[in-house]
């Protein structure tokens, strides 16, 4: 029996007890009353039913919303690291296909080099037989000789001997392109031997005397690591400055960056 019925009869108790009886016209009314409360109810409690069934499948399409966003959303996120990681490979294997023709077109020059050396050298003969002119003052090793001969010594920790090598090329050979390459080994060898000042005047001078040499982003990098690590901290971020202005592109660049971040 709902609340509104127990009302109706409340109501009809006290007027039985203040009247001592009730007709059968008030009783049938009283019952009437009391069924078109409860049909009221029922329809109230039929339409809040509805109403939430209405919300549970709403909710239900929602969550269903977005489980399928997320799926779809971890779905893109793992092609796109697959995307990375297959670039990614790409890029080092051109890289390593690049350095190895790089090495090949240095060891083809070096076995030019030296076919021409033994060429002039006293005795040897042209093609018609006769001697060939004497050898000159630059006689010996190329300057890509020299330079492949310091860097196998570098790579095999004989700074010394690299060094030696590299100074013979810087001498005999002082417009050669390979020179900026000779005096960054130089700072190479020299950094090897934790002669950190040495190192950090040879990249001084490549950066000064060739300013054009694809090496002069990492020896600007090297010198302002070298400025950071003695405590010459404006310097130091002048020159990251300079890195990511001059060479926005490069490897460097993105370092120096990454160097100025830490330095706030």
């Amino acid at each position: 029996m709902t609340k509104a019925s127990l009302t109706l009869l409340g109501c009809l108790l006290v007027a039985a007890n203040g009247c001592f009886f009730a007709t059968k016209q008030d009783i049938d009314k009283l019952q009437q009353d009391i069924v078109g409360t409860r049909a009221t109810s029922n329809a109230i409690d039929s339409i809040q039913r509805s109403e939430l069934i209405d919300v549970n499948r709403s909710v239900r399409a929602l969550s269903d919303s977005i489980s399928a966003l997320s799926r779809r959303m971890a779905a893109m996120r793992t092609a796109n690291e697959s995307e990375m990681t297959a670039m990614k490979e790409d890029i080092s294997q051109l890289q390593d296909l690049s350095g190895q023709s790089e090495q090949r077109l240095r060891d083809m020059r070096a076995a030019l080099e030296e076919k021409n050396r033994q060429a002039a050298e006293p005795g040897a003969v042209d093609t018609t037989g006769a001697p060939a002119p004497p050898p000159d003052a630059s006689s010996g090793p190329g300057p890509l000789q020299l330079l492949q001969a310091g860097r196998d010594q570098l790579l095999k920790g004989g700074n010394v001997s690299a060094r030696s090598a590299f100074s013979e090329l810087i001498a005999k050979y002082p417009r050669s392109e390979y020179v900026p390459e000779a005096m960054f080994y130089t700072a190479q060898a020299y950094a090897a031997e934790r002669n950190l000042d040495a190192a950090d005047a040879q990249y001084a001078s490549l950066i000064t005397k060739y300013p054009n040499s694809p090496r002069v982003p990492t020896a600007m990098y090297k010198r302002a690591l070298r400025l950071q690590s003695t405590k010459k901290t404006a310097e130091a971020k002048k020159l990251y400055q300079d890195i990511i202005k001059r060479y926005p592109r490069s490897d460097e660049a993105a370092l120096a960056d990454e160097r100025l971040q830490s330095m706030r």
